[in-house]
């Protein structure tokens, strides 16, 4: 800006030259022959005269051309001077310039408004790949693939728009593969000021970006393994009053485990003093703040197994110092694992109480040295003082009973070459004082060298002196009680007989009479009826009922003799088929319509003589006291009733109170009047009996006007019948 408007005042100089000595010129022509007209008056004078003027005035002129050229010359030479010294610092900052940008382990570069490079420096030219002559007047189409190159003049045409500068992150292809720049572009300015391309520097921040990544990931890493890891961890910083004593802790970090032991709100709780978190905890016996105070403080680490009142928890606890009046803290809760061991140590406390309630002895026998370590107990049993008492494999040998001494060791022998299965083995072995004792031994290997030679045995020694003894004991008894038996045995058979005298009696003895009296009764009423006064007819009649009636009840014994009586023929029997020919002849002997159902496959294990007697039985109750009902129906069934499953015969007739239902079963019990249902209440007994006998179970439920349901568990029919 400057040279320009030195050359013109160059050029303004000039011309202000011209016309001074043109105005001069003029002056001196118009003036000078005026005055020497007016002075002289002679002509050769005034030749003379012009003469001198002429040369007066070529040497005014001169000096004064003199005078003007060598301002300007002085001018002029300034300005060149000042024009090569602008043009010398341009150049020595150009190449300032060139230098810096060459030294530049930077990209560094400048574009025309059309993206074509004006500059680039030999970093630039490194990372795309060619050499910077190549670059020069090219666009970045000619050194990134297409898309990067769009992304890059997307960014050149904002800066251009906005005269700002821009820095971004450019993921760029280069000629070492994928690279991360932080690319800085601003407006490049003329002498005046306007835009007229961008120039940019790119650094290269890969290493840093990938260092960047990999820190992010381990951070990410890190935290993860602080959050998951089994061990509740937290970071105090200590709070000391004016003598310097730990008097409280703030919590500055802590992972989700510790929230998971101690059930405290994470968020609630960063920042906060522990006593404000969990109030009395200054006072708990564990000490925490003042333990953790002393690791602060001190450095010196600590691992402690603490339980909590306060926390109902007991921890395995590390601290150690984290930094200036820092303690971290890892927690793992052991509750489950002290619990255990508690109840380890209860157990075994139980066990030798047991131990030594059950009169058992411990024994750890060494196989390759026959040393044997015992408990109190096995010494006390062999009446030996415990603090004196020396067992070996040999000095159990030589205690065995004389005959003993030959089975035992060789059961041993067999368990430890694995042809028995399990040491259990009972023998005597001689007290201090000289007794024989009963003993029980078990024991097991419980570890075997690497060829599976069985190095080392537990087991047990029971006092068994007195089960002996109950067992003779109970030997002695058994064979009273067996004798016992047999006579009671005797004497059951010989009722079984006289029972059975009996049933023939009734049978035939009584029978005969019963017969006679109805039918003498009978005989009377046809042949004399006629003549006999009403009242007769009406004793006729009721000794006939009578003699009847005693009829049935004699068979009815009988039936209930033969029910307890007689080997049971156990076959597969189709009680579906019992209740259908049942159910059949009913019909046919009383012509009534009864609306019948018969569950088919219902199959049961027995005497299908006396289960057709308990179908009979059932069926004809279900018959009788549906007598009355308008629409009768009987069903036979699978069923429950009372929760015992079985077959059932169910029917809608009269009912009963289930208040009575404990009279059901007895013989001659009856709920009904004899006027209302006949009977002699012996078939429902007779079932009961029958039933019993199969090793099956009865039961009933009813209610009056509604109908019964009588059940019978019997055992099932075998796979191989079946």
């Amino acid at each position: 800006m400057n040279t320009s408007n030195e050359r013109i005042n160059l050029a303004h100089g000039a011309l202000r030259v011209a016309l001074v000595y043109a105005a001069f010129a003029g002056l001196w022509i118009l003036l000078s022959d005026r005055a020497m007209g007016l002075l002289w008056h002679d002509p050769e004078a005034l030749v003379q005269a012009s003469m001198l003027k002429g040369w007066f005035f070529v040497v005014v002129t001169t000096l004064l051309l003199y005078v003007l050229v060598r301002r300007l010359v002085g001018r002029l030479n300034a300005s060149h001077r000042r024009e090569q010294a602008q043009a010398e610092e341009k150049t020595r900052a150009l190449e300032l310039l060139t230098a810096i940008a060459q030294s530049s382990s930077d990209a560094i570069f400048a574009k025309d408004e059309q993206g074509r490079y004006l500059l680039v420096n030999d970093a630039a030219a490194r990372y795309v790949g060619r050499p910077a002559s190549a670059l020069l007047g090219q666009d970045d189409g000619a050194a990134f693939p297409a898309e990067q190159a769009t992304l890059i003049r997307g960014i050149d045409r904002r800066v251009l728009a906005s005269g700002r500068v821009e820095t971004n992150e450019e993921h760029l292809d280069t000629a070492q593969g994928r690279r991360v720049f932080l690319a800085t572009k601003g407006p490049l300015r003329d002498a005046q000021g306007h835009i007229r391309g961008t120039f940019g520097i790119s650094r290269d921040i890969t290493e840093r970006t990938q260092a960047k990544q990999r820190l992010i990931e381990s951070e990410a890493r890190y935290r993860s393994l602080f959050e998951n890891m089994n061990t509740g961890f937290v970071l105090f910083e200590l709070v000391q009053d004016g003598q310097g004593r730990p008097v409280d802790l703030v919590i500055l970090a802590a992972n989700r485990h510790l929230a998971d032991v101690t059930g405290l709100d994470l968020v609630k709780v960063m920042g906060q003093r522990l006593t404000q978190v969990l109030p009395g905890i200054e006072d708990d016996e564990a000490d925490w703040i003042g333990t953790y105070g002393r690791v602060a403080l001190t450095g010196e680490s600590r691992q402690f197994e603490q339980g909590s009142e306060r926390l109902g928890t007991f921890f395995s606890v590390s601290a150690f110092r984290a930094g200036e009046g820092l303690c971290a803290v890892t927690f793992l809760d052991i509750s489950g694992r002290r619990a255990t061991e508690m109840a380890l140590h209860d157990s075994e406390e139980r066990l030798r109480l047991a131990l030594a309630a059950a009169s058992q002895g411990l024994y750890d026998l060494n196989l390759e040295t026959g040393e044997t370590t015992v408990s109190p107990e096995y010494a006390v049993m062999l009446g030996h003082d415990p603090a004196d008492f020396r067992e070996t494999l040999a000095s159990w040998r030589e205690r065995l009973h004389p005959e003993d001494q030959a089975r035992i060791p060789r059961l041993l022998e067999d368990y430890l070459a694995g042809r028995q299965a399990a040491f259990r083995v009972e023998f005597r072995l001689r007290t201090r004082d000289g007794r024989w004792k009963w003993i029980l031994s078990l024991g097991q290997i419980e570890q075997r060298s690497a060829d599976g030679r069985p190095l080392r045995m537990l087991g047990t020694h029971t006092d068994i002196d007195a089960l002996k003894s109950a067992e003779a004991t109970l030997r002695e008894m058994n064979a009273t009680l067996e004798f016992r038996v047999s006579e009671r045995t005797a004497e059951l058979s010989a009722a079984n007989r006289e029972l059975e005298t009996f049933a023939y009696a009734v049978s035939h003895d009584l029978r005969a009479p019963l017969r006679a009296l109805s039918g003498y009764s009978q005989a009377l009423q046809e042949d004399f009826g006629d003549t006999l006064p009403d009242q007769a007819r009406v004793y006729l009649d009721r000794i006939h009922q009578s003699a009847a009636r005693m009829g049935q009840l004699i068979e009815g014994i009988l039936a209930l003799s033969r029910s307890s009586r007689g080997d049971l023929r156990l076959d597969r029997v189709d009680v579906s088929a019992l209740a259908r020919q049942r159910l059949a002849q009913l019909a046919e002997e009383s012509g009534r319509q009864v609306r019948t159902y018969v569950e088919e496959g219902l199959e049961v294990t027995g005497d299908e003589r006396m289960l057709a007697s308990v179908m009979t039985n059932l069926l004809d109750n279900a018959w009788k006291y549906t007598g009355a009902t308008p629409d009768p129906e009987i069903r036979v069934h699978a069923g429950s009733v009372t929760g015992l499953h079985g077959i059932c015969v169910s029917d809608n007739g009269a009912g009963f109170d289930m208040a009575h239902a404990d009279r059901l079963f007895q013989p001659f019990q009856r709920l009904h009047r004899e006027d209302q249902f006949p009977g002699i209440g012996i078939g429902l007994a007779t079932v009961q009996r029958i039933v019993h006998r199969h090793g099956g179970e009865l039961a009933a439920v009813a209610a009056p006007g509604e109908g019964a349901t009588f059940c019978i568990a019997l055992p099932p029919v075998p796979a191989a019948q079946a």
